[in-house]
């Protein structure tokens, strides 16, 4: 069946996090290997905050380019918007700090990485 990059829906979202699923003002990406749930990501909006995350199970790992190049481009459309965008660099992660880094990141406060426009 393969993998497939599909827009986030709101079951996606309550399959991933349950009941916390519900809440948030979401915009993003669901990823799916062979039907199945392996990534979300994309753009949450709270309380005049713009979030950046990704979640990803083990299925999701084989397809890393595909997830580097989704980030990039959700986040590309978000700067042209948005003056600032924040992050939450997972610990348990060990590539966390790397990627955000890559994705134009810089560590602000404990685990909150920010990127802002320069002006």
């Amino acid at each position: 069946m393969g993998h497939s990059i599909v827009p986030l829906t709101r079951d996606h979202l309550i399959e991933w996090y349950g009941d916390k699923g519900r809440g948030p003002t979401v915009r993003g990406i669901a990823g799916l290997v062979d039907g199945k749930l392996v990534a979300v990501a994309g753009l949450w909006y709270s309380a005049g905050n713009v979030i950046a995350f990704c979640s990803l199970k083990d299925g999701a790992r084989p397809y890393r380019h595909a997830i580097h190049r989704t980030a990039l481009s959700i986040l590309s459309e978000a700067k042209a918007r948005h003056k600032r965008i924040m992050a939450v660099c997972d610990r348990d992660e060990i590539t966390s700090a790397k990627w955000l880094t890559r994705l134009g990141f810089k560590p602000d406060d404990g685990d909150v990485w920010i990127w802002q426009t320069s002006d």
